[in-house]
């Protein structure tokens, strides 16, 4: 899997042409539309953890661990109404980063060890003039896209809980309505404001004891504090119930964060807290995450942060630190021609 990932890496920076870094590091927060041009692209986002666990109940716990979340989009526009989109996402362990699955039973030093990589969407994208239709596997939003909330561990948190298995008919959906861009002549307010509200239902399938329902309610608002610095605040708050389909198991989130921005450095972070109802005593515990970074980008696609996260799950509290590299970029230059895009 080491050489997996390096080889995307190697194939990425191959293709990137030299004056790729001609977009400002603001217009990573928006990928919705960059035009469009036929044929191919490929826009990448390579996220780099390099974590030491400061703190632990126990010190074999306190390893080294060097990781990736990197996302590569890559696509195929035929017209501008047709095109077929892919997103393929290679992932580590960062920690209990885990996505719900079980982590390591023995902690040890790691350097990009147990990553999986994952197809996360593959489909057909019908572009109309006035709504899209999707073909094939994606992925329904419900909250915030985790790539927004700030801090270099902010989205681990609230990305780390998926839905439960696929049960191959249509008895699952998701529902979101999502608000911005909003102008007013006597309003400042709401220049820089957005909400999402959604909702999901996973069905049991196969085997399964319930059908999991999430409910979400977020808003962000960014606003200058002065000419050279930008403030950017974050709530959402999930309510999950029946979490993986288990019956005896309900859980919600709630996550506050703040992010700064001054010239190429900045400073951000998030508060997550997670709630458990659970019939299981090991389970009915609530946690927390709390993290911070700052960041300097070092190019307009290429940031740097130094972050810190504590921790504290099933009552044991750990203390992490590390330094997160950031690199995305666009193939052809100057944007792609898809109509799928986030910030990674």
């Amino acid at each position: 899997m080491r050489n997996l990932f390096l080889s995307f890496v190697l194939f990425s920076l191959i293709l990137l042409p030299l004056d790729s870094f001609s977009k400002g590091h603001e217009s990573h927060d928006d990928h919705s539309d960059h035009g469009g041009e036929m044929g191919f692209y490929i826009h990448s986002g390579i996220r780099i953890h390099l974590d030491k666990t400061l703190d632990a109940e126990e010190e074999k716990e306190q390893v080294d661990e060097a990781s990736t979340h990197s996302h590569f989009e890559i696509g195929y526009n035929f017209n501008e109404m047709f095109s077929i989109i892919s997103d393929i996402k290679i992932e580590g362990g960062d920690h209990g980063h885990s996505h719900g699955e079980s982590e390591s039973e023995t902690p040890k030093d790691k350097f990009f060890e147990e990553h999986k990589t994952i197809v996360n969407k593959l489909y057909l994208n019908i572009n109309a003039e006035d709504f899209n239709f999707y073909i094939g596997k994606f992925s329904p939003v419900v909250g915030i896209d985790f790539h927004k909330f700030p801090g270099a561990y902010g989205y681990q948190e609230v990305e780390g809980d998926g839905g439960i298995s696929n049960t191959e008919d249509l008895s699952s959906y998701a529902i979101s309505l999502q608000g911005k861009d909003f102008f007013s002549l006597d309003n400042n307010f709401l220049d820089g404001f957005m909400y999402q509200i959604g909702h999901a239902k996973q069905a049991k399938g196969t085997g399964g004891e319930a059908d999991e329902k999430r409910y979400s309610v977020g808003f962000s608002h960014k606003s200058y504090l002065s000419e050279d610095v930008t403030m950017m605040l974050i709530f959402e708050y999930m309510d999950i119930e029946k979490l993986g389909g288990e019956k005896g198991h309900d859980r919600t989130y709630t996550t506050y964060g703040a992010n700064f921005e001054y010239d190429k450095f900045t400073l951000g972070g998030t508060i997550t807290l997670k709630d458990n109802d659970a019939e299981e005593a090991d389970e009915n515990v609530n946690d927390s995450v709390r993290q911070f970074s700052i960041g300097y980008f070092v190019t307009d696609q290429f940031k740097v942060d130094l972050g810190y996260k504590r921790k504290k799950a099933s009552n044991e509290v750990s203390k992490i630190a590390g330094i997160t590299l950031k690199y995305v970029f666009d193939w052809p230059t100057g944007g792609h021609a898809g109509h799928d895009h986030h910030d990674h």
